[in-house]
């Protein structure tokens, strides 16, 4: 079983939350599930912002679309629309 240190998350979470930057991950490999991230991209949602998760796949799967093209916040706890 693979362990992941808490300082490990928080640095991965940290990396996904800039929404300024238009990209799209979904569908893209990541490392660890569970972590989620905001993005915007003008080929999802409108082009308002969504958040993604890091799935148990290994891979990047959109979870819910904002309202807005900055409406997102990532935290330690996850990612939410505001």
């Amino acid at each position: 079983m693979k362990s992941i240190s808490i300082t490990s998350m928080i640095v991965s979470v940290a990396l996904m939350v800039d929404v300024a930057t238009a990209y799209n991950p979904v569908g893209q490999p990541c490392d660890i599930p569970g972590g989620y991230g905001c993005s915007q991209d003008a080929s999802i949602n409108g082009g308002n912002a969504f958040i993604y998760e890091c799935a148990w796949t290994n891979q990047f799967v959109y979870i819910a679309g904002c309202s807005c093209p900055t409406c997102c916040v990532v935290t330690t706890g996850g990612a939410y629309c505001t």
